[in-house]
């Protein structure tokens, strides 16, 4: 197996870093930014399943360690990362711990314990049994005094509980503590909505309840400032809802206190959904950041995990926190982040969603305004996935482009696309099904000013890397109006498909205002639920809903797309709320479609071969036209000598006759009208806007009723 630096395009390719560039003539030197959501890749292996992730720094390397796999990754900067493999290794759903200078594994619901030899050869060996083999999601903590903790839970109806182990023995030293319940009255964000479903579990056995209690599960402790954290998922992958809150006291055994600033990560809205299942933990400089295991689902049926990560930081008074409204923005890699706080977003803005598309051809109703709509769930797709299907985006006015993510999906493939979800039944490709070299999506990015003239800017014509969620930032902004992604080849017989195609950057015009005029209505029933509307502000894209348990604390929040209100149910029940909302813009318009000038104003004209004023009736000749705003023009052509019925569709005839050889048939260049007719006047409501009228033009094989709108 090859392994790496990124920028060379090398080895493992972990998404984390999925700014590691995947293309042969890019440079990852001077890189700084990520975008979730995050891809897992192994060499040339298909998209690896980014479940449970844990972060820990061993020996001045950064670790990453994700379920199901026997091997993980390791990196000095957190960009350029080596995978290793490890068959002793533990894997399932593990935890992993140093412990004096040793790094210390165990899997969920398993007794076998394994201590690390040598990291980065990936050599193990079982070291000692657990007392029992029902800890579900097992993790193990050190505390700086030495001790070894276990916590655990999984469940929909058992608690959480911590028990200390022997270190030498990893035997149970007492009895296990109970110390907390999920609890759907008081929590908001821990209860399971319908609504937010993305995908059954239960396969066609069941409908979700109203309200369900949610599993607690992936319990995952980290010290900070002398306080413990223990931090808990809740409520289950298959929900855009899925999340992270905390609980925290001043002793590893507890008793653990809620914090009612929970959710600690918690997103809903934009492209990017789900953060649940992962780990917090210290970066090189001290700052705080959490991983999550977030859903994943792609069109023809493959669903999964991926990962995201958050700026995540602790106040003055040990309240921790997390900034996920820009969760799926660009920001920057830990080297670069400002030390404290969770402020970590580049200051870009999105400017592809809801632009004008122009594309090459559209597969049923997967239409192109759907890869520009941040929704994970639906995509635009081509009629083939040959090469040179396109995608186009008119952004409206030049921008400055620092920055193109490609969320790729896979219609139409003979395999399915996701990476799987351990026992949710994902789909896994058979061993050794794959060739040794596969090439996943293959194609090429250009800009353009005027639509007609384009500079290449990315180019991935040889791509072996299974990236789902390919983001590039661009070592120099480019200047452009239009960009348009090129197919050069889809895999495994998929036509070529975007989910989203997201293009961040900057404009002189783009902005970021409070709203001043807004109403937050709280549930007086639910105090979980609250409705949030606004005053719209003129040209704003979206808005960002921050809201908080103090004035001064609003670490909560949505970002909300070209709408003015938002409904919630991720408070807590006890605590009063303050609300702000943030209005931000690109400094570029929205495009509006005008049903009337796309998809027509529902009146039709026809013309059949035929005689009578119901010749169109069963005739296998009929052509129709919609009309159209704006379009002033419609063509029959190749008509021979013959009688003819133009028709309003199922209405009054508005010419017919005979049309001859002689006005039909001429081998003049330029030939004039043979027959011309008034057909109507159009208008509106009282006023004459116009009318239709028809001209014959002959040509050397057949002639053209040419319908003009004037």
């Amino acid at each position: 197996m090859r392994t790496g630096n990124f920028g060379k395009l090398a080895g493992l390719c972990l998404g984390l870093a999925s700014i590691l560039v995947s293309t042969a003539d890019a440079d990852a030197a001077g890189r700084k930014t990520f975008c979730n959501p995050l891809d897992v890749v192994v060499g040339n292996e298909r998209a690896v399943r980014g479940g449970e992730p844990v972060v820990l720094i061993f020996q001045d390397d950064y670790y990453l360690f994700v379920s199901h796999r026997k091997g993980y990754w390791y990196s000095p900067d957190f960009q350029d990362w080596t995978y290793v493999d490890a068959p002793n290794y533990p894997g399932g759903v593990v935890s992993v711990v140093e412990m004096d200078g040793q790094l210390i594994g165990c899997s969920m619901n398993n007794k076998n314990v394994y201590r690390c030899l040598d990291a980065k050869a990936g050599t193990w060996e079982k070291c000692g049994e657990l007392s029992s083999d029902r800890y579900g999601d097992a993790n193990m903590f050190v505390d700086d005094d030495g001790r070894l903790y276990m916590y655990f839970g999984w469940s929909q109806i058992m608690p959480f509980q911590v028990v200390e182990l022997d270190k030498t023995t990893f035997k149970e030293k007492g009895e296990p503590k109970q110390l907390f319940w999920s609890d759907i009255k008081n929590h908001g964000f821990e209860v399971r909505k319908p609504e937010d479903v993305i995908y059954s579990i239960f396969n066609g056995r069941r409908e979700y309840g109203p309200e369900e209690l949610p599993w607690i599960e992936g319990p995952y402790m980290i010290k900070h400032n002398g306080k413990y954290y223990l931090q808990y998922a809740a409520i289950g992958l298959e929900f855009i809802s899925y999340s992270h809150g905390v609980y925290v006291s001043d002793s590893p055994m507890g008793p653990f206190t809620y914090s009612e600033h929970n959710p600690l990560t918690f997103k809903t809205s934009g492209f990017q959904v789900g953060a649940g299942h992962g780990s917090t933990f210290h970066d090189k400089k001290g700052n705080l950041w959490t991983i999550c295991m977030i859903p994943a689902q792609y069109g023809e049926g493959g669903r999964g995990s991926e990962l995201a990560i958050f700026p995540t930081a602790v106040d003055k008074q040990g309240v921790m926190y997390s900034n996920t409204a820009l969760g799926d923005y660009p920001q920057y890699y830990p080297a670069d982040r400002k030390v404290g706080g969770v402020d970590n977003y580049v200051d870009w803005k999105l400017l592809s969603v809801g632009k004008k598309t122009i594309v090459s051809s559209t597969f049923e109703n997967y239409a192109p305004s759907q890869a520009l709509d941040e929704d994970f769930t639906t995509c635009w797709v081509a009629e083939t996935g040959d090469p040179g299907e396109y995608f186009t985006v008119d952004l409206g006015a030049q921008a400055s482009i620092n920055a193109i993510q490609l969320n790729w999906d896979h219609i139409g493939a003979a395999r399915a696309g996701g990476m799987g979800m351990g026992g949710f039944g994902g789909a896994r490709p058979a061993a050794g099904a794959a060739p040794a070299k596969t090439k996943y999506q293959c194609y090429e990015v250009f800009v353009s000013d005027d639509n007609s003239n384009w500079t290449r800017i990315i180019s991935k014509p040889e791509n072996y890397y299974e990236m789902k969620h390919d983001y590039n930032e661009l070592q120099t902004p480019v200047n452009a109006r239009y960009v348009k992604v090129v197919n050069v080849s889809t895999y495994y017989g998929a036509k070529f498909s975007i989910k989203d195609l997201r293009i961040f950057g900057t404009t002189p015009k783009m902005w970021t205002k409070p709203v001043k005029k807004f109403m937050a209505l709280r549930n007086p029933e639910d105090r979980r639920e609250a409705n949030v509307v606004w005053e719209p502000v003129p040209g704003a894209d979206g808005y960002i809903v921050r809201y908080g348990i103090e004035k001064n604390k609003l670490y909560n929040s949505y970002i909300v797309y070209d709408k003015t209100s938002l409904y919630m149910h991720s408070m807590n029940t006890a605590p009063e709320y303050y609300f702000e909302v943030e209005a931000f813009d690109s400094g570029l318009d929205f495009y509006r479609e005008n049903p009337l000038a796309t998809i027509g104003m529902g009146a039709e004209i026809q013309l059949a071969k035929g005689s009578g004023s119901f010749a169109y009736r069963g005739s296998s000749t009929t052509v129709y036209h919609m009309l159209k705003e704006g379009q002033t023009e419609y063509r029959f052509e190749n008509l021979d000598p013959g009688s003819y019925v133009l028709n309003h569709s199922y209405g009054p005839v508005l010419w017919s006759g005979q049309l001859t050889e002689k006005e039909l048939i001429s081998n003049e260049v330029n030939p004039k009208p043979t027959v011309e007719a008034f057909l109507t006047k159009m208008g509106a409501g009282t006023k004459s806007t116009g009318s239709l009228e028809m001209k014959v033009i002959p040509g050397p094989k057949g002639g053209t009723m040419i319908v003009t709108w004037k």
